[in-house]
């Protein structure tokens, strides 16, 4: 209400704005993430176009529609990275990852990214389609599209004909949520070893979060060897990154010569802290590289999926290892197996063991493997 005068019979009424309190700042650590394969239906492989000839202008329009922007860049001869406003962008030859936090409008950019496929790559089918989610502290902050799994469900399968829903975990706890659709082709690409290790961590240790401050470091790369994230990346992988102000960090990484990559985001407000990491890399063991992950963000809570195709021997391993054993330092709560289309999909959900729980086990002695 507005300052005004009100007059009722002799009595002269002030009345002045009343200001709601500031609502409490809140940021979605939470990724949306999507990723598309595309192929031609006209051409045998040798014919097709790569991904990677799209415009960079179209790129950022299509990335305005989500609500987010290009900081920086990085490319080999098979991906394009890009870092994010809000988390990460690869483009490879015939994949686009797409990854969003906050309240971007990630699927509102679905239709335009399909049809920059097709006319700058002449890739006109999506052969696979993978949208993946966490649940949200916070869904009634998310744009309409986001606001619950049942309407991004509907808004999929309005492009995607016998698409798949899935949502694993217990509904009691975090859980995550899971879109796939797959398209036999006339022209399947040579299939090569696939897999994806995603580690999903929620309420991390509190002497971890001030290391993404700009109290704590002057710039990306100064976090990124004084946070330990050093430890994590292959030797090797080309970087870059970004520390934002006043908190917050967000690193892609990839291999050189190849398209495989890692990416992680950090949101440090203990409030709703939370940070990411995800690769499809086989240059070290998964569940090596899993326990230096925790090792260096120290969560409360983790939910971590692994995908992999049937050839994919360090992806089965991976996913063999996270059926069978616990997490050092962690109690399992929740393992469950899926077999999707193409590949097959473990998911489990940890906690942190209270402090009298914390005894020593061969297992945590010797699950770390070199390979």
């Amino acid at each position: 209400m507005s300052s005004a005068t009100a007059t009722c019979e002799n009595f002269a009424v002030q009345t002045h704005p009343v200001k709601a309190p500031d609502e409490e700042y809140f940021f979605e650590g939470a990724e949306k993430l999507l990723e598309l394969w595309f192929c031609s239906s006209k051409t045998g492989p040798e014919g097709a176009g790569s991904l990677r000839s799209i415009p960079r202008d179209q790129i950022d329009a299509m990335l305005d529609i989500a609500r987010c922007k290009i900081l920086h860049s990085k490319h080999n001869e098979s991906i394009d990275s890009y870092v994010l406003s809000e988390s990460s962008l690869f483009i490879s030859d015939n994949r686009v990852i797409l990854k969003t936090c906050g309240t971007t409008r990630l699927l509102a950019a679905l239709p335009v990214i399909m049809q920059l496929a097709g006319t700058y790559a002449g890739l006109d089918q999506v052969q696979s389609v993978y949208y993946s989610r966490k649940n949200f502290l916070r869904p009634d902050l998310q744009p309409s599209l986001h606001k619950n799994f049942d309407a991004e469900v509907e808004y999929l399968d309005s492009f995607f004909e016998d698409g798949h829903a899935y949502c694993l975990g217990s509904l009691k706890q975090d859980r995550w949520y899971l879109y796939t659709f797959h398209r036999e082709v006339e022209f399947p690409a040579h299939k090569q070893p696939d897999h994806t290790l995603e580690i999903l961590m929620s309420d991390l240790d509190e002497e971890v979060l001030h290391k993404f401050t700009r109290d704590f470091a002057v710039d990306g790369n100064d976090c990124f060897m004084r946070a330990g994230i050093d430890k994590i990346i292959p030797a090797g992988a080309d970087v870059h990154d970004e520390l934002f102000d006043p908190c917050g960090y967000s690193m892609n990484a990839y291999m050189n010569d190849t398209d495989q990559y890692a990416t992680i985001h950090v949101t440090p407000e203990k409030e709703f802290s939370f940070a990411s990491f995800e690769t499809n890399q086989d240059l070290v063991c998964l569940y090596s590289q899993t326990r230096k992950v925790l090792q260096c963000f120290r969560p409360n809570k983790i939910l971590m999926t692994v995908f992999a195709n049937d050839i994919s021997i360090k992806g089965k391993d991976a996913q063999q290892q996270l059926w069978d054993r616990e997490l050092p330092g962690y109690r399992r709560t929740n393992v469950q197996f899926v077999r999707l289309e193409t590949e097959t999909l473990v998911y489990a959900h940890f906690v942190r063991k209270a402090p009298q729980d914390l005894t020593s086990s061969s297992d945590e002695d010797d699950g770390e493997r070199s390979d």
